[in-house]
């Protein structure tokens, strides 16, 4: 695949011409960073960091959660497409389920996503924040327990975004439209507007876009039937290490029975893993005093997807990328984010309390057929059903389409808080040291739902105590689920 982009900014800009009598001297930009809770050079301080700072961020066209990580050092990303990313750094990441199983089931990823103050890790689903009006992107690498904690044991992502400026009225705009060979055209708009309400004391600053990327991978035809299931393999057959095949299933032969087909002809579309981001982000900066000041800012971001980011590479036509997918693949995102920090002069020491409030929600649809080639029992409930659960309406020698898919639904909040006090820059003995406090609660509701199944009459249709938060009775054709909350309390002190 390949990007061709086109990016056009529109800004006031002051042009210095000057004339230099002299040998050409090579300048290397100064990125100051926050990696040690202090603002300080990155070439000063005493940890490995890395940092990509704002020009390098438009020089690069850096946009989303894959383009900033991608072009940091010893950081890469795995997931299955927007806003279900996992960070990798130097390799490294905490193993969890896949989605379709149960994300929130998965242990804490050990690489923090940080946004300002601010931890937005989640167990499988990263919060994918658009790159709009990013000061710098920040790497620590290796442990990063002492300052950081929350999952930072093989790392912390931050990403820092501009503040508010009290002192001059700022306004750019950039344009962007790219064409990706074999597939559609993307466009994108960003605007940033910071107004100086009272000069020298008050400050707003806020930040819209809009990122419209266009597919680039093919849902083609295909047909499929139960005779790919394990059930159906010739005896003595292995997968994952489990013998298949004749007797897998004793007393039953299904060797005669009708294998219905599903097909995704109403599916098949050319580029159609299409994304789009739509936010805004709205600052606040009041200086009171010398000593003290207050930043406040409100985020709001919904990401929509269609498709998959992924291809079977044993359908390429050369010049093409391509799946079979035979459930709507599609992904709604949305999140609220409120963060403050007050700053501040206590007994000679500079006093800092920052908190955050995340609401974040997610309503996602994911093809699950490819379960066929893994779920031993899956003819049970598509041919079979009476045999394991008496009373079942008996086979009629029809196996039910195979077509299978999950609908996830996934409720996140998340509120943080840290207090910590810095020593003077100017005193020999320097220290760091506070308290952090944090609470996510995740919500997780997952309907497997199994359309072939509708003819062995069975069905959720009664009362589910069993259910955390929904008893009530499950669509047609779900044939399980999972109703998970999960609750993560932290609780750290450091220095």
């Amino acid at each position: 695949m390949k990007n061709k982009s086109l990016l056009i900014h529109t800004s006031s800009v002051a042009l210095l011409l000057a004339m230099s009598v002299g040998p050409a001297v090579a300048q290397v930009d100064e990125i100051i960073v926050t990696s040690t809770k202090r603002a300080e050079s990155a070439q000063d301080i005493p940890v490995t960091v890395s940092a990509l700072g704002e020009a390098s961020l438009d020089e690069l066209n850096v946009d989303v959660f894959t383009d900033y990580l991608v072009q940091l050092p010893g950081v890469t990303a795995g997931g299955s497409g927007p806003g279900q990313g996992t960070i990798y750094i130097r390799g490294m990441a905490s193993t969890t389920p896949n989605i379709t199983v149960a994300g929130v089931a998965g242990i804490a990823p050990n690489v923090a996503l940080y946004l300002d103050e601010q931890p937005l890790t989640q167990v499988g689903r990263n919060l994918d924040v658009y790159a709009a009006d990013l000061n710098r992107v920040e790497v620590l690498s290796g442990p990063q327990g002492t300052l950081f904690g929350a999952s930072s044991q093989a790392g912390t992502i931050r990403l820092i975004s501009n503040k508010p400026n009290i002192d001059n009225f700022e306004a750019n705009s950039s344009v962007g439209v790219s064409f990706t060979e074999n597939g559609e055209m993307s466009e994108k708009l960003e605007a940033v507007v910071n107004v100086p309400l009272i000069e020298g004391k008050l400050g707003v600053r806020g930040v819209f876009y809009v990122d419209n990327q266009g597919g680039y991978i093919d849902n083609i035809p295909g047909v499929i039937d139960l005779s790919g299931s394990a059930r159906f393999q010739a005896a003595g057959t292995r997968l994952n290490g489990t013998a298949f095949g004749d007797g897998f299933q004793p007393g039953v032969d299904l060797s005669g029975a009708t294998l219905l087909e599903a097909n995704n002809i109403a599916l098949v579309e050319e580029n159609f893993n299409d994304t789009s981001y739509v936010g805004g982000r709205l600052s606040l900066r009041y200086e009171m005093d010398n000593d003290w000041s207050i930043d406040a800012s409100y985020s709001r971001q919904k990401l929509d997807s269609e498709g998959v980011f992924f291809h079977d590479p044993t359908l390429n036509d050369p010049d093409e990328l391509s799946i079979q997918r035979y459930a709507p693949d599609r992904l709604e995102d949305s999140f609220d984010n409120l963060a403050w920090t007050v700053k501040g002069q206590i007994a000679g020491l500079e006093a800092i309390y920052t908190g955050a409030f995340l609401n974040r929600t997610s309503d996602q649809t994911i093809d699950y057929t490819d379960y066929l080639f893994v779920g031993q029992y899956l003819p049970y409930y598509l041919c079979d059903f009476s045999v394991t659960y008496p009373g079942a309406a008996a086979p009629s020698g029809t196996c039910g389409v195979p077509t299978l898919f999950t609908d996830i639904e996934s409720e996140a909040e998340t509120f943080t808080n840290e207090l910590r006090f810095n020593t003077p820059v100017d005193k020999r003995f320097r220290a760091t040291f506070g308290g952090f406090l944090s609470s996510q609660e995740v919500v997780e509701r997952n309907n497997y739902t199994y359309p072939g199944s509708l003819r062995n009459n069975f069905a959720l249709n009664g009362p589910l105590p069993g259910s955390n938060t929904d008893p009530n009775p499950r669509p047609a054709g779900v044939t399980f689920f999972n109703d998970i909350t999960r609750m993560d309390d932290q609780f750290g002190v450091f220095g």
